[in-house]
């Protein structure tokens, strides 16, 4: 079933179909800023983000398009539909397509946005859009997907109420992209704005949306359109967060297996009482374990 549809232009919402979704659509500026602290030439494209209540599984489709001038732009659909579902992206392009035959450029777009017409054609789109699509959405069936990739995992932290208990850097080729030398010092500067920016993410999904973030997909159109995944998951009131790239179920597989091994943890049964010297030894602990996986 599909929840809602918004468009998004860099830092404002010009278009949201449910207003009961308007704070689960804000959760993509948030991931927007994640991505420019780790993607400064913006080859980042958003794809997907996963979230998970006790009732519902909703997900959201997104269409990241950057303009020349570096603006982006994005469309999005919410919904409890499949995961890997062909009904959801054919009904994503017909989105595109319809707001670009009345709207042709990111610049028209963002005009029309000041007048009150705007809202009313994109509202004549989307609920043609959603008669078409809901049936289908609903009866469609999936193949499972697998794809032969080389997995990376890029980072991995664990933090308790947003402050950074473990934040560790393990593809440190990501400093190459601001031009930064490869030395302790930048690296824990770097790390600590990921975990930083991760727990944003997360604190305002439950805060705004009264969600919960479980995956966030990007594609990066450098890197042969490698696919990256952002995976969070909670461990007695620990939040653990994980970015990696390459085959997304073998990655799946590869959290689960760490989130079993960490749960099991004693220094992670308790409270945090704001020292970190118990934590420590988990950092050594932490890196043993994401060395036997990343290959």
């Amino acid at each position: 079933m599909i929840t809602g549809f918004a468009i998004i232009l860099d830092e404002e919402i010009l278009y949201v179909s449910n207003e009961h979704k308007y704070p689960l659509f804000e959760i993509v500026l948030f991931v927007e800023k994640l991505i420019r602290s780790l993607n400064p030439k913006n080859l980042w494209r958003l794809k997907n983000i996963y979230f998970k209540s006790k009732n519902s599984k909703e997900r959201m489709i997104i269409r990241h398009i950057v303009s020349e001038n570096d603006q982006n732009l994005f469309y999005c659909i919410a919904g409890d539909f499949k995961p890997n579902s062909e009904e959801i992206i054919k009904l994503m392009e017909e989105y595109q397509e319809k707001v670009f035959a009345n709207y042709e450029s990111i610049e028209k777009i963002k005009e029309a946005s000041r007048k009150s017409e705007f809202k009313k054609i994109i509202k004549l789109i989307t609920g043609y859009l959603w008669s078409k699509y809901r049936d289908t959405l609903e009866d469609e069936q999936i193949e499972p997907k697998c794809t032969d990739l080389q997995n990376k995992i890029i980072y991995c932290g664990i933090s308790s109420q947003g402050l950074p208990i473990i934040s560790q850097l393990y593809d440190t080729a990501l400093l190459n992209n601001f031009e930064k030398e490869v030395n302790n010092e930048n690296i824990e500067l770097l790390s600590s704005n990921i975990s930083a920016k991760l727990a944003t993410i997360a604190m305002n999904t439950q805060i705004r949306a009264k969600n919960n973030i479980k995956e966030i997909h990007f594609d990066d159109i450098e890197d042969n359109g490698c696919r990256k995944i952002i995976l969070y998951s909670n461990i007695n009131g620990y939040s653990l967060d994980f970015i990696a790239s390459g085959d997304f179920i073998r990655l799946k597989e590869i959290f689960s297996e760490l989130e079993s091994t960490l749960s099991k943890e004693k220094i992670l049964q308790g409270e945090f009482s704001g020292d970190l010297k118990p934590f420590r030894s988990l950092k050594t602990y932490l890196n043993n374990i994401i060395n036997e996986f990343d290959q």
